[in-house]
């Protein structure tokens, strides 16, 4: 009887947990909200004249592919650039129509110069907002860019920076180059102390 009555509790709180998050849409997240506002500003008024690339960055699968559904139809219809979605699990997704669905034909097609893309594949097109896990953030010349976001911060700081390497590379055709951190809320950051470890090292 008292495992019944278990089990009856959990089932109602796990029912009240999911109708609370099935409050919460992509109409009411206020952090994609200020990613879109930040990936517009930098298209219209870029740091480095003409260039309007943005990589955004996630450590996970499921959050990258909710990312390019909000922001890959939105960037294409509001600022008319491309979009390409590069996880190690889901694969590839871009809104390049006649592009192939390979990680280095997209890396290729977003970093044309560093990637020394063959001429003739330049009718293929160009993508200008990369969204993606840590599946390329080590051994890829991305310099075309000149923004890069991380949506959320890795517990392992040196992966903060390799994802940053991406950019910040010699070579880079850019004036200047841009590092945005989305930062957890006070009390996740109080548990594990992750802005100031992960700033520490940056500053090393």
């Amino acid at each position: 009887i008292r495992w019944r009555q278990d089990l009856t509790e959990d089932r109602n709180r796990l029912a009240t947990l999911l109708a609370a998050a099935q409050q919460v849409d992509a109409s009411r997240d206020a952090k994609l909200a200020k990613l879109r506002g930040m990936i517009e500003q930098k298209c219209r008024q870029p740091i480095n004249a003409g260039n309007r690339k943005v990589i955004v960055f996630t450590a996970f699968s499921d959050t990258a592919q909710y990312l390019y559904a909000n922001l890959a139809p939105w960037a294409k219809a509001s600022l008319g650039i491309d979009a390409a979605l590069v996880t190690g699990s889901d694969g590839i997704q871009t809104t390049l129509p006649g592009l192939r669905k390979s990680m280095s034909s997209v890396l290729s097609a977003f970093a044309p110069r560093a990637k020394e893309r063959p001429a003739d594949l330049a009718d293929e097109g160009e993508i200008d907002l990369l969204i993606a896990t840590d599946c390329i953030s080590e051994g890829q010349n991305l310099q075309d860019c000149d923004w890069l976001v991380n949506y959320d911060i890795h517990w392992n700081p040196v992966r903060i920076i390799q994802r940053f390497g991406r950019i910040d590379r010699i070579g880079s055709p850019n004036q200047n180059i841009q590092l945005v951190n989305f930062w957890p809320n006070m009390e996740l950051e109080e548990y594990i102390g992750l802005e100031q470890r992960v700033s520490g090292r940056m500053v090393l």
